[in-house]
């Protein structure tokens, strides 16, 4: 070891012969540098140095490689990465050690820990009946009771609620965008008018005919739709020709039952989406006010629609869709493709602008809407458009 380095340890080491001793043997056994000595770059563990760039101690007093270890935040602490655990808050994900997750988290799913609103934000639930965490697509929701549970078992004419898989139609693969409906009806002579095995068959299993705690439990049912690449000509020449959907679709319903529609866009979050169409929100209310105030599609102002992004809001924001929730019971497979075209309309026409979505829809909308609504109700509805711009938004059109 060279003169110059020496007088570093001395320094370093208030002419401390065995520290000095312990760090010549850590140097030259390759655990830290001169430099990282001279610089305090170093930590002590065991009669030896070692680089703090390279090398922690842990909660335990134990020496670990930097690369295997992480920062415990709510400890305050290194933890080896073996005993750490993946913990979901709200939108964030952070690396927390084991025992702090047991101490602070409240749900754990798949080897990994989520608080009450990461739950929701990644659609998960919890069940009461089992007291675990389920996906919301596989759990049972108990309307009146506002809780979940494991699904119920496969019945005669009905799948559990979100008992399986969503499945895809495609097409040529040359849409950007994908759409899927959920019909809901009570009728029970269409309920019972094929058994769910022969339905499943006939629809190339790709529809679901399921459960749901909403709806009238001898005769309700909810239709839902393959994710259609969406191309309306070729998604209702597909629909049209199949009896049984087409029986399904224009079976009969209450003021209870619903008609969501599901949308996407390639390469596109479900936020980058809304924000690319929330113009047309207060025409979505317009069109649907029976629906605005309640409970199960609340109607909101575009900024608490992304932000606050609850369940049952009227427009629902999904990682990789839009749920325009507000939309009503489907009557027949004519006003699915009604709104299917207007879908279309908004998708040909995108604005942020809610008040740029007033004039595209009384300037570009308007042999669309005369297919559905008389002249009279055409004006009405446009006052409507503005009456909910105005309550939602503060904007006077």
């Amino acid at each position: 070891m060279k003169l110059s380095e020496l007088k570093i340890l001395y320094n370093e080491f208030s002419d401390d012969r065995t520290d000095i001793e312990n760090a010549i043997e850590s140097i030259n056994e390759g655990y830290v540098s001169i430099n990282e000595i001279e610089r305090g770059e170093y930590i002590s563990y065991d009669n030896r140095y070692y680089s703090s760039d390279e090398y922690v101690i842990l909660h335990d007093g134990d020496l670990c490689d930097r690369e295997r270890s992480f920062w415990c935040e709510g400890n305050d602490e290194y933890y080896h990465e073996d005993d750490g655990v993946r913990c979901y808050m709200y939108r964030s994900k952070e690396w927390r050690s084991n025992d702090w997750a047991e101490r602070n988290m409240d749900y754990l799913y798949q080897g990994e820990w989520y608080d009450g609103d990461a739950l929701s934000y990644h659609d998960l639930v919890w069940c009461e009946d089992i007291e675990e965490v389920m996906s919301e697509d596989d759990a049972y929701y108990h309307e009146g009771d506002g809780w979940y549970s494991y699904p119920d078992d496969t019945e005669t004419y009905l799948r559990g609620y979100h008992n399986g898989s969503y499945q895809s139609k495609n097409f040529d693969g040359k849409s950007k965008y994908r759409i899927g409906y959920e019909i809901e009806k009570e009728d029970q002579d269409v309920l019972e008018s094929i058994d769910i095995d022969n339905f499943e068959e006939q629809t190339e299993y790709k529809w679901r005919k399921e459960s749901d705690g909403s709806l009238c439990s001898s005769s309700g049912y909810e239709l839902i739709s393959p994710t259609f690449e969406f191309n309306i000509t070729k998604i209702f020449k597909y629909i049209e020709s199949n009896e049984v959907l087409v029986n399904h679709i224009n079976a009969n319903h209450s003021t209870s039952c619903g008609g969501h529609i599901n949308l996407s866009e390639k390469g596109l979050s479900g936020n980058e989406l809304f924000d690319k169409i929330k113009g047309y929100t207060p025409l979505f209310y317009a069109l649907y006010h029976g629906r605005v105030d309640k409970n199960y599609c609340k109607g909101k102002n575009n900024r608490d629609l992304k932000y606050e992004n609850e369940k049952y809001q009227a427009i629902k924001i999904h990682d990789n869709r839009v749920e325009f929730r507000i939309i009503s019971a489907v009557p027949n497979v004519k006003t699915l493709k009604w709104r299917s075209k207007l879908i279309m309309s908004i998708l040909k026409n995108p604005t942020d602008d809610v008040i740029q979505g007033y004039y595209n829809v009384d300037t570009k909308f308007t042999r669309l809407l005369k297919e559905t609504y008389t002249d009279e109700k055409l004006v009405t509805l446009k006052e409507r458009f503005k009456k909910y711009t105005k309550q939602f938004e503060g904007l006077d059109i």
